[in-house]
């Protein structure tokens, strides 16, 4: 999952391969493939995979720490949102997809804003929320997140161990 999902995000972030939206933000498949990968790879896939789509962006110092962060968050709620599939699942997922973007977002702007002195922080904040990057990148994981989940439940089955390793059949 690792080498297939996260190399297609990287290659396709090394490609430049995105839409823009406010800046400094991109729109790519790397939102979605994070989430993705998370929630039927576990923790330590989330890591290998946000360190994979984190190194070859323009400013990989906040892209690094978003994806990771996304991605454990994610792992937070994938076994609960796997025992109630349905829609107690899918609002358990809709609700940590938007506090662990609003959570990754606001720490991307405290990195840009204070680490690498690229932007002020409150007009990003403001740009980033009303702009609509947040509802983007909200509407990019819940969506296809809750397809796959529909679409391929053997795949997303979250059967990751927290230690590492997985479950036994």
């Amino acid at each position: 999952m690792v080498a297939a999902l996260g190399g297609l995000g990287f290659a396709w972030r090394a490609l430049g391969l995105v839409i823009p939206l406010f800046p400094p933000f991109v729109m790519d498949i790397r939102e979605t493939l994070t989430v993705i990968t998370a929630f039927a790879g576990g923790p330590w896939v989330a890591i290998a995979v946000g360190i994979l789509y984190g190194l070859p962006s323009g400013v990989p110092m906040a892209d690094l720490p978003y994806s990771v962060i996304l991605g454990l968050c994610i792992t937070l709620a994938a076994k609960p949102a796997w025992k109630y599939r349905g829609p107690k699942g899918y609002a358990i997922l809709f609700v940590t997809i938007l506090i662990s973007e609003a959570l990754v977002l606001t720490i991307v702007n405290l990195i840009l804003a204070y680490a690498l002195q690229m932007a002020p922080f409150w007009p990003q904040m403001v740009a980033t929320f009303l702009g609509g990057t947040y509802f983007v990148y909200v509407a990019q994981e819940i969506i296809p997140l809750i397809l796959c989940i529909r679409l391929f439940p053997d795949f997303m089955k979250p059967r990751w161990l927290w230690r590492g390793g997985e479950e036994a059949d």
